[in-house]
């Protein structure tokens, strides 16, 4: 039997008791011996028995993992059970969203052993680990603005409606923004709204760099140097469409080791969590995180 710490967010915008009750239940079907371990509002609580911990929740809800496990994060095998509003690593993954086919497919895969599942060397903004995104301008405004209560409802669509009342006030905070590509070439230049993409989705479904991979040991970064609404809505409408967001926004996309902000324009966004102070700097943290899948 392997011991397995199921860690939900009970207040995920998603969350069904009836769902985890079956979750749980698909999972001890796989001869998964479960201990059930609620978010609280002060973090993630693990047991120090766990050989595999389970995500049951959203970008964040990972994220807040790999943060209580620290050093422990390259050691302690991960998966994804989908859970939140958007799961940017659950979709990049594959996982099932079916408690029975989530199961099935985490049984075969740690069957299989190490060797065949995903290596996602881990970045971190400071000490804050980034498991999928951070940007930082328009969107992190409104992702900023979406409404607890409001999300719980209708999901994802609080963040199209977050977006839409900031039309009305819109930021523009340039920035400068320099750092270290994958081949070695330092480069700096002024921008009004940033992606760091440390997972090949952004968003729900859309690409906005072919580079982008959780297996990559590189983050991408979109910069955008005029943030106009205008310029905005090419980068989404690029995204949607799989256009080249170079192309179509004007936007620069670059593989990178290392990014540094020269002033930490707040709010930020990462992993779709609205942080209020961030960090000057994006490095490798040293460590890689394990999906078995």
């Amino acid at each position: 039997m392997t011991t397995l710490d199921l860690v939900y967010n009970p207040v995920s915008g998603s969350f069904s008791q009836q769902h985890l009750d079956r979750l749980v239940s698909a999972l001890e079907a796989e001869r998964f011996t479960v201990n059930p371990q609620p978010t609280r509002a002060d973090g993630v609580t693990l047991t120090d028995r766990a050989e595999l911990v389970c995500i049951h929740g959203g970008d964040g809800t990972l994220r807040d993992v790999v943060r209580a496990l620290g050093d422990r994060a390259g050691y302690v095998p991960l998966c994804v059970a989908p859970s939140g509003t958007i799961n940017l690593v659950a979709r990049e993954l594959d996982y099932p969203r079916k408690p029975r086919e989530f199961a099935r497919k985490l049984a075969q895969a740690w069957a299989r052993g190490p060797e065949t599942w995903v290596v996602a060397p881990l970045y971190r903004l400071g000490e804050l680990p980034i498991v999928s995104c951070l940007s930082i301008g328009p969107d992190s405004h409104a992702v900023a603005r979406v409404s607890g209560k409001l999300k719980k409802r209708i999901g994802r669509y609080a963040y199209v409606a977050a977006m839409m009342q900031q039309m009305r006030e819109w930021p523009r905070q340039p920035m400068t923004v320099r750092g270290t590509t994958t081949d070695g070439m330092r480069f700096e230049e002024e921008a009004e709204a940033v992606i760091v993409s440390n997972a090949a989705l952004y968003a729900g479904p859309f690409r906005l760099s072919p580079e982008a991979a959780l297996n990559a040991d590189s983050v991408e970064l979109i910069t955008v140097q005029h943030g106009t609404r205008l310029r905005i809505m090419a980068l989404s409408l690029a995204a949607m469409l799989g256009l080249p967001v170079e192309r179509f926004a004007k936007a620069s996309v670059r593989s990178c080791r290392r990014v540094e902000f020269d002033r930490c324009v707040t709010p930020v966004q990462v992993d779709g969590d609205h942080m209020p102070d961030c960090a000057y700097a994006i490095a490798p943290a040293g460590i890689a995180l394990r999906y078995v899948v």
